[in-house]
């Protein structure tokens, strides 16, 4: 009977645990949602500006300028890479990092359709691996993040690494 009792406990116990998770992963994707046409928009500014390794200064910027008006803390010029930045907003455990890509490819340039097409702007740089996808989904997900964090969801540390030429140099 001590043993029935005790697994009762436990399974309300992670009932109400996975009911109070389904919440906040709800409150997640809504942080997340409402964020969809800054997402749209900072995809499209990395795509316009496709630069490549370590040169790529206004995809960078673009990014840094999203993440310090949302009150995150910026530290540039990381690892002696003049693109490199660590954004960190909050304080404590657990630490959340997130990895952020936003170099093109060289040579592989093309007009947004799924075809070849040389862009008509002379950009010869390309995002053939969706950097400009991922650069901007993570930077949301770190603002969707930090937002539940103001809303007193949770408490930790986030960290955002910008990781420029992470494909081209060894």
């Amino acid at each position: 009977m001590r043993y029935l009792t005790l697994t009762i406990l436990l399974i309300v116990s992670l009932n109400a645990y996975s009911q109070e998770l389904s919440k906040l992963k709800k409150e997640a994707l809504d942080e997340t949602n409402a964020l969809s046409s800054q997402v749209h928009q900072l995809c499209q500014q990395l795509w316009d500006v496709s630069e490549t390794a370590l040169k790529e200064k206004k995809s960078s910027a673009i990014l840094i300028d999203v993440l310090q008006k949302e009150g995150f803390k910026l530290e540039t010029g990381v690892a002696g890479m003049p693109t490199a930045f660590v954004a960190t907003y909050g304080s404590g455990s657990p630490v959340i990092g997130i990895l952020a890509e936003y170099d093109a490819l060289p040579g592989v340039g093309n007009e947004p359709v799924p075809y070849r097409a040389v862009r008509k702007d002379g950009v010869t740089g390309g995002h053939g691996c969706g950097h400009n996808l991922f650069g901007s989904a993570c930077v949301n997900a770190a603002v969707s993040l930090k937002r539940l964090m103001d809303k007193g969801k949770f408490s930790g540390t986030l960290k955002l690494f910008g990781t420029p030429a992470e494909e081209t140099l060894v």
